[in-house]
Formats: C-alpha cells, sequence, structure tokens
C-alpha cells in the first residue's frame, strides 16, 4: 500500500465481523474514516464434528457483502480481509473460506494463531508507549498471548480457547457454576503446561486486546465514575480486576444486563473472558492489567505498510505525525521550536533534563497546541485540549494526555483550574502546581515563536531570576507583544522574576 487512497482492513472475528477503512496518504501518514462491526459469533455455529455448514454462513456471507458495497462506496484501491479462530479451526477451513470468497468477490487470509499474535502484538507497540509485557488478546474462539522485551516479540502461544467456545461448553446455565469456572480454568492451565516463558517474567503489566478488555474496562470507568471516557492505555488494578472476577459468575444475564458500561450482546460472554483473563494474569504474575484500543486490525495495517514506511521511532511520535498531517495546516518547523525551546526554559528553571513524562507532555502540548484550529480558530486551544483528550494519542498515560491538553490550552485564571478539578481522579495532587509550570513554559515558547522573527533563545535562571536572549532577524513586535502577557503567567507560576535582551542575527 504505497498510495493515496483508502485502504478496507476486515476481521472476520470468531465473535464479531469488523470492518475499518483508513484513509492513507503517499507519505505512510493514516486515520480512521469509518467502522463497523456486526456479532456474527461464528464460534457458536461449529458443529460437533468441527465443521462449519455452508448454511450457517449465510449471515457472515450478507455482512460481509455489505462491508465490500461500504468499501466499494469509499473508492477503496485495497481491502484486505482476514479470518481468525472459528475458520482457521474448522475441520473444513480451506472449504469455508472457499465459500466466503466466491460469494463476496473478497479475497480472504486464513491467519494462523501465530500470525494472530504477531498482528496483535504489532497493533500494541505502535500505539502503547510500553517496552514491555504480555498482550493477551482474547477472541470469541482463541486466545493468543505473547511477551515481549525491549519491544521485541520473544514468545506466542495460540489457545483454541475464547469467550464465545468457552461460553458453549461450560457456561449455558445462567449463572456459572463454580465446577464450570475451575472446568475453564483448569483447561486454560492444561493449555499453558510446558510453556515455561509464561511465568519466566513476573511483574509485567498484561496488556488486554479485544472487546472482554474494553469492556471490563468500561466497566471499571462506569463504576468509578472515571472523568475521561477513553478505554486506551486505561489501567486496571488487580484488586479492581479480581472483584469483577468474584462477582460476575453469581450474577444472572438478566443483571448483568443491567450492568453499567457492559453491552447487552456481551452479557454471556463477559464471564468466560474474564474467567480466561484472569486465570493468565495469574500464571504470568503481571502486575496490573493495561487496556490496549489497538490491536489485529492496525497490525494489519502495520504489516501491510512496513515494506514502504519504516515504522515511527515510538508511538507517540507517530501518532501526532499523522495527526498534524490530516489536522490544519500549520508550519512544522515552527511547532517544533516551540517545543525545543520549551525544553530550553524547561532546563533553565528546573536545572535539570526532563523526565521521560514531562518530555512527552511538553512535546504533544508543543506541537499539537493550534490543532484546535481545524475545528474553528476563534478559541482554538479549548478546541485543541478537547481533540487531545479523546482524539486518542497514542504513546501517552490518561494522566500525561490530560496534562498534555491543560498544557496546550493554558489559561491559569480559566480553563485550567476548572480542568485540574474535574480530572483530579487522574492527576496527581501535585500536578496542580506542575500544570502550571509546564503550561507557562509552553505558552512563553508559543508566543518566542509568533512570527518567525526569533531566530534562537537561550536561557539561565539564578537566584531566583530568570535571564532570557533572544536573536532577532528582524525587530520582533508582535513576539513582545505577546511576551509580556505570557511572562507575567510565568513569573506567578515560578515565583521568579525574569528578563530578556534581544540581539542582532550575526550577518556572516
Amino acid at each position: 500500500m504505497n498510495q493515496k487512497g483508502t485502504l478496507g482492513i476486515i476481521d472476520i472475528g470468531s465473535n464479531s465481523i469488523r470492518l475499518v477503512i483508513y484513509e492513507m496518504d503517499a507519505e505512510g501518514a493514516y486515520r480512521i474514516i469509518h467502522e463497523d462491526k456486526y456479532a456474527a459469533r461464528l464460534s457458536s455455529v461449529v458443529e460437533k464434528d468441527g465443521r462449519i455448514l455452508r448454511s450457517s454462513l449465510d449471515t457472515a456471507m450478507t455482512v460481509l457483502q455489505q462491508f465490500k458495497a461500504t468499501c466499494d462506496a469509499f473508492r477503496t484501491s485495497r481491502i484486505h480481509a482476514a479470518a481468525t479462530a472459528a475458520i482457521r479451526n474448522a475441520a473444513n477451513a480451506d472449504q469455508i473460506i472457499g465459500w466466503l470468497e466466491e460469494e463476496t468477490g473478497l479475497e480472504i487470509e486464513c491467519v494462523s494463531g501465530d500470525r494472530e499474535a504477531y498482528y496483535g502484538f504489532l497493533g500494541v507497540i505502535q500505539s502503547i508507549g510500553l517496552n514491555d509485557g504480555y498482550v493477551v488478546d482474547i477472541g470469541g474462539g482463541s486466545t493468543e498471548i505473547t511477551v515481549f522485551r525491549n519491544r521485541e516479540r520473544l514468545h506466542s502461544i495460540s489457545l483454541p480457547i475464547g469467550a464465545v467456545n468457552s461460553h458453549a461448553r461450560y457456561g449455558n446455565e445462567d449463572r456459572w457454576t463454580e465446577s464450570h469456572i475451575e472446568s475453564l480454568r483448569s483447561e486454560i492451565v492444561q493449555a499453558l503446561s510446558g510453556q515455561e516463558w509464561i511465568s519466566q517474567y513476573a511483574g509485567l503489566p498484561l496488556i488486554g486486546l479485544g472487546g472482554t478488555m474494553r469492556t471490563l474496562a468500561k466497566m471499571e470507568q462506569k463504576r468509578t465514575q472515571y472523568s475521561l471516557p477513553v478505554t486506551h492505555h486505561y489501567e486496571i488494578s488487580a484488586a479492581a480486576m479480581d472483584a469483577m472476577y468474584e462477582s460476575m459468575p453469581q450474577l444472572t444475564s438478566a443483571q448483568r444486563k443491567k450492568i453499567p458500561g457492559l453491552a447487552k450482546d456481551r452479557a454471556d460472554i463477559i464471564v468466560p473472558g474474564i474467567i480466561i483473563l484472569r486465570t493468565v494474569f495469574e500464571l504470568i504474575q503481571g502486575d496490573r492489567y493495561v487496556v490496549s484500543g489497538a490491536g489485529l486490525r492496525d497490525g494489519i495495517l502495520r504489516d501491510l505498510l512496513a515494506p514502504f514506511y519504516p515504522l515511527a521511532p515510538t508511538a507517540l511520535e507517530d501518532s501526532v505525525r499523522n495527526f498534524l498531517h490530516f489536522g490544519p495546516v500549520m508550519p512544522t518547523d515552527r511547532l517544533k521550536r516551540v517545543y525545543e525551546d520549551s525544553l530550553t526554559l524547561y532546563r533553565a528553571l528546573y536545572g535539570k533534563e526532563p523526565s521521560p513524562e514531562d518530555d512527552r507532555i511538553l512535546y504533544v502540548a508543543s506541537m499539537l497546541h493550534g490543532a484546535g484550529k481545524q475545528i474553528n480558530y476563534f478559541r482554538y486551544s479549548q478546541h485543541s485540549a478537547y481533540w487531545i483528550m479523546n482524539a486518542g494519542i497514542y504513546g501517552l498515560s490518561h494522566r500525561e494526555t490530560v496534562l498534555s491538553a491543560l498544557v496546550a490550552d493554558y489559561h491559569p485564571k480559566k480553563r485550567t483550574n476548572q480542568l485540574l478539578q474535574k480530572h483530579k481522579d487522574i492527576l496527581l495532587a501535585s500536578d496542580d502546581h506542575h500544570a502550571h509550570h509546564l503550561g507557562s513554559i509552553v505558552q512563553a515558547a508559543q508566543v518566542i515563536h509568533r512570527a518567525g522573527r526569533i531566530s534562537s533563545m537561550t536561557a539561565t535562571q539564578k537566584n531566583g531570576s530568570l535571564q532570557m536572549n533572544f536573536t532577532c532577524t528582524a525587530e520582533p513586535l508582535l513576539e513582545l507583544k505577546g511576551l509580556e502577557d505570557a511572562m507575567k503567567d510565568l513569573e506567578d507560576a515560578w515565583k521568579i522574576t525574569s528578563a530578556y535582551s534581544i540581539l542582532p542575527a550575526s550577518k556572516e
């Protein structure tokens, strides 16, 4: 995929069939422009002899035909369809693929278990800024587990145990009995016996993919009245997951359907899903659960792009690049200078290099402070803050996301304090002062590069006084006009005095 256009990816899963359409650019930037799904539950139509009958595929064929028509409407230059566990584990897998291709005109990849694990891993490392962890992808008909260290995949395994087929085997009664819970747990333990790597890397996060993990995150967010309704990179403690694990099997299906955050069509399969998740967590001796909103489809996209475009050094840089590419026209070189001078001010005021967390916050706020202009120029910084918090910036924790938004839309006497109060469940107690420190820095750096007349800046701080020196290509009237107010805010935030001098650019 090395041309500008649209790309459709269809995931024929064991529980749901999903379509994602991406807008692509010749430089490798991309964004989602359409998404759809249908819960076909192919795992539930497998016969006792392991086959799937053609008559049982009527719904799937209709959905695929409709998805293909949608792709045609969006004029996709390519459609990549991939079938996972329900089909690959069927006794007549090749025949099923043939039937589907014949009826839909699609070319369908029957994804092996190892390949599915690879796609999931690839989606994760390009969307979450974690170097080590276990990726656990619970689907309707299988569960893939991968361990990675330093962002390299070490081991993977695919188990023919998923939420839908486990429910069919053990959960046909309204409530789950202890014997059924233990039977499913024992099946998982037995399937992983002999895989020594499963328990070799204790203390790593479990990064969960798929509907089970996203649903559990939504339930926990509703229960705690979490202030940021974003599941990607949301963290769930072991204690919170244990509480859901203990309570869910005891409820009837009707009772589960009333739980906030739990979609009614998942009220039955959420129980085997959480049993699988919790059992794997115990075996790997994980330290916490992390939700990934990216998975197999994102991995397929990455794999298609790989021959033509190198992977970004970090998930964050790639995400910001995509955002800027499809956002309002902004001079990227000037945005980078805002970031660089934010670092200069940070070093002068703190007397040290920024932590990785602060570096990410300064980077996002500097690069995306004008993103809201795509909605409306007036009050654009407020739109930028909303966009940062809700657009799904990869590579940031939720705390970093909120702080980045606060810093991009810094108003010390207005919205900053309101947002700090609104998101106190996500932020640290010290972030009240921290947001003002970082916000005042980025605000000053923005003003310095308002019109491009200041070519370079140095800054030093001694005995509570900040001295800035600007080298200018011409008289910086617009910059100095805004700098007066920005420096008042910086002085208030840092409890310092400030001064600046202007130097002409060298004529050499």
